[in-house]
């Protein structure tokens, strides 16, 4: 049979095969400002190019096409050998885009029903700031009804951060939680609404939004529940990255325009209605 073959018939030198059984499950959530044409990146662990088996039998290296900015965009590694790792993204100049620091990656797979969250790592590479944080799970308080939330402002002004409830889709009785200086975090832990209340019904969210311009706001609904079953379906460790106005595609709130990224959510505000 006649077909075409793509990739290579072992390992290519500097690679490493992801299929520890079991394995560890990290998701990448990569905010970066790229050129509007393509730029394919692919995910390294430690120094090593991932490769992956293909349906012909051959081996190929991992590679995510991705252009413009990229807050929003996620996708995961499995079958990780348990251990500590080093997580990197790289173009194929060799430019090396975003990469953690040592960080211990655990037994577990993408839960699908029920409760459970995946370890996350979020890449940040604009404006001149370079960084990375990585949301461990396993370090979560013994309350399972709360979330433990730090909110990192990478943008260039103060940002302000209320708890209001919502009633009817409309914000009322604000209070303050705190402001937060460039470059600064503020963490709070707060308190789910009791299972089963939805957006549609009274609760309460977290505000966000920049000091000088409140008409730009990120909503975080505190509700329990997931996201999409790609982030894990509960949500008890959680950063919220202020990166200020940036265009949010698809993901995008605000008519297209997002200020700040959710590890758990994404561009969401929380689980959906």
């Amino acid at each position: 049979m006649t077909k075409p073959i793509r990739g290579f018939d072992k390992p290519p030198p500097g690679s490493v095969v992801l299929d520890s059984d079991p394995g560890g499950t990290v998701i990448l959530w990569p905010m970066f400002d790229l050129p509007d044409t393509k730029v394919v990146l692919r995910p390294r662990l430690d120094g090593q190019d991932i490769v992956h088996v293909t349906d012909d039998g051959f081996y190929d290296y991992d590679q995510w096409s991705l252009q413009g900015w990229t807050g929003g965009w996620g996708t995961w590694l499995e079958l990780i050998e348990p251990g500590t790792h080093v997580v990197a993204l790289v173009d194929g100049a060799g430019q090396t885009w975003g990469q953690s620091a040592p960080v211990p990656i655990a037994v577990g797979s993408i839960p699908s029903s029920g409760t459970g969250q995946v370890a996350t790592l979020v890449f940040a590479n604009f404006d001149g700031k370079v960084t990375s944080w990585f949301i461990d799970p396993t370090t979560q308080d013994s309350d399972i009804t709360t979330d433990e939330i730090t909110v990192t402002n990478m943008s260039a002004a103060d940002v302000v951060v209320e708890r209001c409830l919502i009633s009817g889709g409309q914000r009322s009785s604000c209070t303050s939680v705190g402001t937060v200086a460039a470059g600064a975090d503020l963490r709070t832990v707060e308190t789910m609404a009791a299972a089963g209340v939805r957006s549609k019904d009274d609760h309460q969210a977290l505000v966000i939004y920049p000091a000088s311009d409140a008409s730009q706001s990120y909503q975080r609904d505190l509700l329990q529940g997931g996201a999409d079953f790609s982030y894990g379906t509960s949500c008890e460790v959680e950063r919220i990255v202020v990166h200020g106005g940036a265009r949010a595609g698809r993901y995008g709130v605000n008519n297209g325009v997002a200020v700040a990224l959710s590890s758990c959510f994404g561009y969401y505000g929380g689980p959906p209605s």
